[in-house]
Formats: C-alpha cells, sequence, structure tokens
C-alpha cells in the first residue's frame, strides 16, 4: 500500500473515531436534556400563558371578560392536556382578587388562592401541583399579567394534565432528538467530505516530492538515467532531494566509468574467447559463429603435411612458431583479397570467402597461397633453423555441412598427394561421404533425444579387484549400441562434440552420486577450450559431494600444449579435491617438458610404448 493511501486511510480513521466520539456526546447532552419533563413542561405552560397575556395588555381589556372566556374555552378545546385556564383579577366592590374567568365555571367568582395573589403582589409566578376530583394529576402555574409598561394587572392560571402533557412532550422531544441527530449526520457527513478533500489536496502536495524522489530512486536502481530532482523546499524533504542530487551526479559518474569498463572487459573477453592465443587468427568459435549467420560462402581447410615430423624432430616450441608463422603468411597474402583466415586448431587453418569471389577464382588463391608458402623458407634466427613445409587443402562450395565437406576434401588431397582438393559428391569416395553425413545426422539425433549412454569399464588391480571405473561414451543408433570408434571423430568436427562430453560427464556425477568408487572421465584440447564445458565441469564439481572421487583424464595431444590458461584449469581441478591424469602418453605428441608443468596425479602410457619392455631391452 503506497504513503498517499496510507495517510488519507489513516487521517479518515482518526476523523471517523472523533466524529463517533462526539455524536455520542452531543446525543447524551441532547438526551439529558429532553428527559427533564417538568423543564419543557414549566417552559411550555409559562410560555402558553405569555402568548395569552399578549390579548391582554391593559385594563380596558380585562373588562371583556366574556371574550377572554371565548378564548380560553377555545384554547382547552384545541388543547386538551389544558384542564383549565383562569384570570383572576379584582372584583371591583370589595377590591379583593377573585376567579374573574375560568373554564370551570363552578369556581367563577369565588376568591383567588394565596398563592395567585402572591403571583400578582410580588410579581412571580407560581407552581402548584394538585390532584384533580377524579384522580388526575395536575400542575397549575400562575403567570402575573403585566402591561406594556410593566405594571402587574392581574394573574392569569393554567392547570395541564401531567400525563396528556408529557405525552405531548414527548411527541416533541422525539421529534427534536429526530432533527438532532439528523443535524449531527449531516454536519459529520459534511465535514468529513470537506476534510476529506482537503486532506488528499493537502497529503497529494506532501506526498508530490517524496513520489518524485521514489521514482528518481527506481530510475536509478535500474541504472537508467536521471535528472536532478527539482524539489523547492526548506524542510527535510528539500535537504533529503539535495542529497539525493549530490549522491546521483556522483554515482552516474561512478556508473558511467564502471560502465565504460565493463563493456571494455567484455570485448577484451569475447575477443579472447574468439581469438585463438598462439597465432592471434580468429579461432574455431568465431568460425562457427560466422558459419551459423551467413547462407552463402566458400571454405578452404589447409593442413601441413607430416607436421607431427616437425614437432617430433624440433619441438613443440618450434612446431608452435611454425604455425605463428604460417597463420601471418596466410592472412598477409589474402588480405588484398577479403579473404578471412581461422585457426580451427593443431595445424589447420580454415580459410573464408565470403561471397567476393568467384568459385574458380578462390579456388586459384588457395592453390597459389600454397605455391608461395612452399617456395619459402621458415628461417629461426635464434635458432638458426630453416623450415621448408608443405600444405594440402580441401575446398568446399557446398554450405550444407561445409566444414565436414572441406575435412573429407582435405583428406583426399592428404591421400592423394595433392595440393588442393574441392568437394565434389561424385567422387570415389562418395559413400563415404555420404555416410560421414548420416552420421553427422545419428550424433544430432541422439544429443537431442538423450540416445547417448555411458558405459563404465572396471579398472583393476594386481589381484583383480575392481577399484575404480572409466567412464566410455557409447551411442544409440536404433536397435544398435555404437561404440566411439564409429562417431566420435566425426563429432569433434561438428559442434555438437562439447554436448557428448557435458553428458558424459553429466551422467557420471549421477551414476556415482551415492557410490563409494571412484571414477574417471575423458576430456580433451577441445573441452578445455570450450567456456560452456568448463563452466559445466565446475558446476558438477562444486555440487558433487565427493570430489576427491573423481579424475579426469586429459588425452595427450598436441592442442593440449597450446590451451590458453591450461594450468589456471588443471589448478582448480586439484583445488577442488579432484585428480588429473594424462591419458594414451607416448601417442606422438608426447613431451615429458610439460609433465613438470601440468603435474597430473596419473600418466597412463600408451600400450603401443611398453608392450615389449618385458622381453626388449631397446625398449625397455
Amino acid at each position: 500500500m503506497k504513503l498517499f493511501h496510507k495517510l488519507v486511510i489513516g487521517y479518515l480513521i482518526v476523523i471517523s473515531v472523533i466524529s463517533l466520539f462526539l455524536s455520542i456526546i452531543l446525543v447524551d447532552v441532547i438526551e439529558s436534556s429532553l428527559t427533564n419533563y417538568s423543564v419543557y413542561r414549566e417552559r411550555e405552560i409559562s410560555s402558553f400563558v405569555r402568548v395569552l397575556n399578549v390579548t391582554i395588555v391593559d385594563d380596558e381589556k380585562l373588562i371583556e371578560r366574556e371574550e377572554i372566556q371565548d378564548i380560553f374555552e377555545h384554547i382547552t378545546d384545541s388543547l386538551p392536556h389544558i384542564k383549565r385556564l383562569t384570570l383572576h383579577d379584582k372584583e371591583k366592590i370589595t377590591g379583593d382578587y377573585i376567579h374573574a374567568v375560568s373554564t370551570d365555571k363552578s369556581i367563577i367568582n369565588s376568591p383567588s388562592h394565596t398563592e395567585d395573589v402572591e403571583a400578582i403582589h410580588e410579581n412571580t409566578t407560581t407552581i402548584l401541583y394538585e390532584t384533580a376530583p377524579n384522580g388526575e394529576k395536575l400542575i397549575d402555574i400562575t403567570y402575573p399579567v403585566k402591561s406594556d409598561s410593566g405594571k402587574v394587572l392581574a394573574a392569569m392560571g393554567a392547570a395541564v394534565s401531567l400525563t396528556e402533557s408529557d405525552e405531548v412532550l414527548q411527541k416533541a422531544i422525539n421529534i427534536m432528538r429526530e432533527d438532532a441527530l439528523k443535524g449531527i449526520i449531516v454536519s459529520i457527513l459534511m465535514a468529513l467530505i470537506l476534510s476529506s478533500m482537503f486532506i488528499v489536496v493537502g497529503i497529494k502536495r506532501m506526498i508530490a516530492p517524496l513520489e518524485k524522489l521514489r521514482e528518481a530512486i527506481s530510475s536509478f536502481s535500474k541504472h537508467k538515467k536521471t535528472h536532478n530532482l527539482d524539489i523547492i523546499s526548506n524542510d527535510e524533504i528539500g535537504e533529503l532531494s539535495k542529497e539525493f542530487n549530490s549522491m546521483s551526479k556522483e554515482l552516474q559518474l561512478f556508473y558511467d566509468s564502471m560502465e565504460s569498463q565493463i563493456n571494455q572487459k567484455s570485448l577484451e573477453l569475447e575477443t579472447q574467447y574468439l581469438t585463438d592465443n598462439l597465432t592471434g587468427l580468429q579461432n574455431r568459435e568465431s568460425l562457427v559463429r560466422f558459419i551459423d549467420k551467413k547462407t552463402k560462402f566458400h571454405l578452404a581447410i589447409l593442413d601441413i603435411a607430416s607436421f607431427k615430423d616437425i614437432n617430433d624432430s624440433y619441438g613443440v616450441e618450434i612446431g608452435n612458431r611454425v604455425i605463428q608463422r604460417l597463420g601471418e603468411k596466410s592472412r598477409s597474402y589474402l588480405e588484398a583479397k577479403n579473404l578471412k583466415v581461422y585457426r580451427l586448431g593443431g595445424d589447420e587453418l580454415a580459410i573464408v570467402n565470403p561471397d567476393v569471389l568467384v568459385k574458380a577464382d578462390f579456388q586459384e588463391s588457395i592453390e597459389m597461397l600454397i605455391k608461395n608458402i612452399e617456395h619459402e623458407m621458415f628461417y629461426f634466427e635464434d635458432n638458426d633453423l630453416e623450415i621448408n613445409i608443405s600444405l594440402h587443402a580441401g575446398i568446399s562450395f557446398d554450405n550444407t555441412y561445409v566444414l565436414e565437406k572441406a575435412n573429407i576434401a582435405l583428406v583426399d588431397a592428404k591421400q592423394g598427394h595433392l595440393d588442393c582438393v574441392v568437394y565434389k559428391s561424385g567422387q570415389h569416395n562418395e559413400n563415404k561421404q555420404i555416410e560421414n553425413l548420416e552420421m553427422i545426422s545419428k550424433i544430432k539425433y541422439a544429443v537431442v533425444n538423450y540416445g547417448l549412454i555411458a558405459y563404465y569399464q572396471p579398472i583393476v588391480d594386481r589381484n583383480s579387484k575392481v577399484i575404480k571405473y572409466e567412464t566410455l561414451v557409447r551411442m544409440k543408433d536404433k536397435k544398435n549400441i555404437l561404440g566411439p570408434y564409429y562417431f566420435l571423430d566425426i563429432a569433434k568436427k561438428t559442434k555438437y562434440y562439447n554436448e557428448i562430453t557435458r553428458a558424459m560427464i553429466h551422467q557420471a556425477f549421477v551414476e556415482f552420486e551415492e557410490s563409494e568408487m571412484s571414477f574417471s572421465v575423458n576430456i580433451e584440447a577441445d573441452d578445455i577450450m570450450n567456456k560452456d564445458t568448463v563452466d559445466f565441469i565446475r558446476n558438477q564439481l562444486q555440487s558433487f559431494k565427493e570430489p576427491q572421487r573423481v579424475v579426469f583424464e586429459l588425452v595427450e595431444s598436441e592442442d593440449v600444449h597450446n590451451i590458453p590458461h591450461i594450468r589456471e584449469f588443471i589448478s582448480f581441478i586439484k583445488k577442488c579435491g579432484a585428480k588429473i591424469a594424462i591419458d594414451d602418453f607416448g601417442t606422438g605428441y608426447s613431451n615429458f617438458s610439460y609433465l613438470l608443468d601440468l603435474e597430473p596425479d596419473y600418466i597412463k602410457i600408451d600400450g603401443s610404448l611398453i608392450k615389449n619392455i618385458d622381453r626388449d631391452e631397446k625398449s625397455y
């Protein structure tokens, strides 16, 4: 409820209570006043007799006794509760006061009573209560009759029935009470209406500055632009508005500064997320975003021939520098043609033609790039080393499954020892291409319809006791269960690969939540490079009861060496209590020096490296 409504309701309640209290007091006063019948009766008779006095204001009119008699009789006939009217006047001969005129003719000319004479002599009203012959209670009031000059001329008496008078008075009192209550109610209602109108206007004017302040604070809390409050007041609200304006100005400057820094930082993070750390080129994620937005473009994938030999011969550092040099030369050569260069990972680059060159020109540009680079030597002065590389390229002009098709063409180029191959649906490997595309559709269906299944392979000690389980991925294909050999490599070249990793991690964590057994899940370079996957792993670990039972097996590959913040990722895993294992160590990209940096908890040595150590001295 708003403050305005609270104040109005509170005011109305207070006014209503006060009005009710005053009404009760007024009604009580009225009741107390109206219930004193004797006072009203005496006032009524006195007023009545005074009215009659008007007709008798001098000695001459007192002589007209027959006319007065007619008046008295007419009055008693009209007012039944008046039982007797009497005029006391002097007898002409004796000078004594007698009942000169009376509606009770039996007492006419009889001497006046002492109290009647006292009313004349002392100029006072006398009251006498008496009982009629029929037992009826009467009140007899004698009132002096005066002339205009104030001279007492005679006395007038009225005998009134108490019972009938009370009935008449009660009716009059009821009417007076009703009129009084109506007046009170009308007065209260008018007071409520007028005071309500006044208070509504007054409260609105009082609340208006607060409402402005509330709107300004609400706007400010939503980070909207606020203007200075124009509240002109010498009270606390005015002081508050001045303080708010000062605070608003300072906070607005602070927000503007923070917003600028946040935008700058967000831009930097976005750039880092979409940029390859090694070459400075845009990465696979950036390329996927481009593909999702565009409907018409051409794509080529470049690959260094026998890059493994460079790593094995000169080390990973030189291999990385070769990739850097290749990225620089490719970007420099293709920049004038408005072609974009991306690094997909490893030794692969992607080149995109965003609908600026025709197919033939694009293919020619790729072929010329390969020839130019192959005719150059990569010279590394600090190592006094010259390296010559060979390149293969696969091109796809079809935007459906463009990465997969360009990669198929690249494989054909490698197998055929060709510089460049364009993907064509009618080639000799058409069946393989169709199979790959069909498998991509199956992978997509499995991801969407929960068709990815985790199998758990027991790991035993020398006594055949199960000590932990390794999580292995399987995929439903109708009634068949497919192993990773059939779909995982293809999935790595699509956006569904990271979904597969997250599905396996989730299933394993759920499966072993209530178990005491340790378990492991496999992750690769692509997983660590994917922010969503890293955040998913973080959330799973933080909500898992016993993270010390979890082992992440990092598949040993060339890309692992080049992942930005790899140490931070592994440090976080260990900080949570989980463990790191290097899987398939010894499969071609192994470098013992980087083990010192990663500090894994386990090394899973590839079988090909140790299979003969029990009988071959050189292997040992």
